[in-house]
């Protein structure tokens, strides 16, 4: 079962749970424990997570935060737990008391078994910020929920990275409410750079007033363009990557044609090769100290691709069954070239974008071909 899997799994339990849980304790054992369990966390070790972990602040002595967890016999995130029912709101102070008496946690959660809200200290070093970099409810989870949740994995914790991830979270956030507010009240100054493109005309408060309504109509009409065009470049890539994919089909019994044949049905099965090509892939980047948190596989009728965050940025597509085994790499082919050896390699059909086609035996292949994989995973990285 995929993380994603598991988190959907769980989130299905919180809600048929909740209903009968009436405190704190009770919110502890059949909602927080076995969200951590899904990061992979044993949490019946106190090697990896210790509850009631004395965090001593200044002169208060025996302070308790509800659960530490450990990376190599040292606290890396604090969890302080509350009852289902309770607003978070009104107790990331006590949580802000454990992480500042504790310059090695860098990471601080609060929960109620389902809202989960992270925090960090980006703004002063070890004093842990007033608003958290990101608020989850376990209950509603979207794709860039589940990625943030990902990084919190045990095989993939990292709390350098993490913590780059949350800056760039919250500049993200802060930059979108700016644009936001750009785009819905254009500023005078915003206004008078756009008529300066096109027009000598010269610009009063009168002209920009005149503009202003103009000048929000176009920004509307550019996005819906910019959107659009995005979706149908989205529909072109589908639509030529159907075009060369071998058509899987499956007889359903039961179900007939016209001709009274059994009827056929388009079906993705994900193999072992593919799954055992894609431990390979992560074994690679894992042993080049690449973060591979954020690796992903998705399955399609023309190959099995691997990703990081989401479709979008694919850096491998696979072919591993049948006579002709192939992968196609995300580089244009004068890159490739010359990470490629003695293996057969093209340019890769369209629908791939200026990517590589590279001719393979078996998946072992996958092991001699490390440096390509790596340069691509680096390539898409910087995206």
């Amino acid at each position: 079962m995929s993380f994603k899997e598991e988190l959907q799994k769980l989130s299905v339990q919180i809600i048929e749970r909740k209903k009968h849980i009436i405190n704190e304790e009770m919110t502890k054992q059949a909602l927080i424990i076995p969200f951590l369990q899904v990061l992979g966390y044993d949490v019946f070790n106190p090697l990896e997570v210790k509850p009631e972990y004395v965090s001593d602040f200044g002169k208060k002595k025996g302070a308790k935060v509800d659960y530490a967890v450990f990376k190599d016999n040292t606290p890396i995130i604090f969890i302080e737990a509350k009852s289902v029912a309770e607003n978070l709101d009104s107790h990331s102070s006590q949580l802000a008391m454990y992480f500042n008496a504790t310059p090695a946690v860098k990471l601080a959660i609060i929960t109620n078994g389902v809202v989960y809200k992270f925090f960090t200290d980006i703004d002063i070093n070890n004093i842990m910020d007033e608003n958290p970099f990101a608020a989850i409810n376990l209950t509603d989870l979207s794709d860039s929920d589940i990625e943030v949740l990902t990084r919190f994995k045990k095989e993939a914790f990292d709390t350098e990275s993490l913590i780059r991830y949350a800056e760039d979270l919250i500049y993200t956030s802060n930059l979108n409410i700016k644009l936001r507010n750009l785009l819905k009240n254009p500023p005078d100054d915003f206004v008078k750079y756009l008529i300066k493109e096109f027009s000598d005309t010269k610009i009063t408060s009168n002209v920009i007033e005149r503009f202003r309504p103009i000048v929000k109509k176009s920004i509307s009409n550019a996005i819906l363009d910019i959107v659009s065009q995005g979706i149908l470049q989205q529909d072109k890539l589908t639509t030529e990557e159907e075009k060369t994919a071998p058509i899987l089909i499956s007889p359903q019994v039961g179900e007939m044609d016209e001709n009274d044949e059994p009827a056929v049905k388009k079906q993705i099965k994900t193999t072992e090769d593919e799954l055992k090509g894609f431990e390979i892939v992560k074994s690679i980047l894992l042993n080049s100290s690449r973060d591979v948190s954020g690796l992903q596989y998705n399955d399609t009728l023309a190959y099995f691709g691997m990703h990081i965050r989401n479709t979008f940025y694919w850096f491998i597509r696979t072919r591993v069954e049948g006579e002709n085994k192939y992968l196609i790499i995300r580089l244009p082919l004068e890159t490739a070239r010359p990470l490629a050896g003695d293996y057969k390699l093209e340019s890769a059909p369209k629908g791939h974008g200026d990517s590589t086609r590279i001719y393979i035996e078996n998946l072992d292949d996958l092991q001699k071909l490390d440096k390509l994989i790596i340069k691509a995973f680096d390539e898409v990285a910087k995206l």
